[in-house]
């Protein structure tokens, strides 16, 4: 068995286990918690769990019902999510989960339904989701996921059982990634930028965002007014190798805009204390050398000012004129 440290979700999977063997599990669930750390694969494991004809203590992978889960084809398992490109998970979602639920099972006498997203859900959707969450027609089970209870309307919270998810720490990130062969100093970044979460770790080195920060730290620490347009061009090309669509490429934008703040508050921190700890550590030299050049309120500044490109990417704002205003404005402090 993994440890706790290494299976972070341990306690409250058991526990949800030991609820259904007792015949005492919440038809509505809520799974909280940062991306990359399992969200799906907990919500599954219920599923599974329910569909196990043979009730032992969690799915035995050899009945029928547990085989069709596997196969990705059980009839009476569905998954919702924002639609690609949309901004908001819409009513209509809800409504074809609605009418899922009240049909009777395929396979066996559960249906389960995973709504993945949940905080994106319009204020309608939520509004005429109050009733199912609440009175589930049927042996129906409801699991939503999203990243923080903030971002989720109380009366949708108040209906459901809380699971709160966590991430593991950096250092066994860390060393998971030196066991699959990254080297430490860029492991021991990429669990940090990742917030613990190994999935965002496997996806950032994939990414290879380890060796374009890099990149930015040389570029933007001696950014002269003339390379503005090839440093939006730079990250814009980022973006696209990082992602296949345009919602991906997005986000990309946000992830690479992330680590441009990073690096200016890390400046800042050595500006202000040649020896305090910067999140960039492997470059603390190449940041040092530039220290001594900078105002602690102009890096701070321009630290602000990629979080302030940050969310208008995220509010759909082009990014050319996102990125070629942000990489006019850096040169100036």
């Amino acid at each position: 068995m993994e440890t706790q440290e290494r299976n972070p979700h341990q306690k409250a999977m058991e526990l949800l286990q030991t609820q259904l063997n007792r015949g005492v599990l919440p038809h509505a669930h809520l799974f909280i918690g940062p991306e990359g750390v399992g969200r799906a694969d907990a919500a599954r494991s219920i599923a599974r769990a329910v569909f196990c004809t043979e009730k032992a203590s969690d799915s035995c992978g050899i009945c029928r019902a547990c085989k069709a889960f596997a196969s990705g084809n059980h009839p009476d398992y569905h998954e919702f999510a924002r639609p690609e490109g949309r901004q908001s998970l819409p009513i209509g979602s809800i409504r074809s989960l609605q009418l899922e639920a009240s049909r009777k099972p395929v396979m066996g006498n559960q249906r389960v339904f995973v709504i993945r997203d949940a905080e994106s859900m319009s204020l309608e959707a939520a509004n005429c989701f109050l009733k199912t969450l609440e009175e589930p027609p049927g042996e129906c089970y409801i699991i939503l996921i999203a990243s923080a209870l903030r971002d989720l309307p109380e009366t949708i919270v108040s209906r459901c059982q809380v699971t709160k998810l966590t991430c593991l720490r950096p250092e066994t990130v860390k060393q998971r990634l030196c066991e699959q062969g990254v080297d430490a100093p860029d492991a021991a970044w990429l669990a940090a930028r990742s917030w613990g979460s190994p999935e965002k770790a496997g996806t950032f080195h994939a990414q290879k965002l380890h060796a374009i920060n890099r990149n930015l730290v040389e570029k933007l620490v001696s950014m002269r007014m003339e390379e503005n347009f090839a440093m939006s061009d730079y990250l814009q090309s980022c973006a696209r190798k990082m992602g296949e669509n345009a919602s991906e490429q997005r986000m990309a934008t946000q992830e690479l805009l992330e680590c441009v703040a990073m690096i200016y508050r890390d400046l800042a921190a050595l500006i202000n204390d040649p020896g305090a700890g910067v999140f960039n550590e492997h470059c603390r030299d190449e940041l040092a050398r530039c220290a001594g050049d900078w105002e602690l309120d102009a890096a701070l500044e321009c630290a602000d000012r990629a979080l302030v490109a940050l969310e208008r990417i995220g509010a759909n704002v082009n990014r050319r004129l996102v990125l070629d205003q942000l990489f006019s404005d850096l040169p100036l402090f």
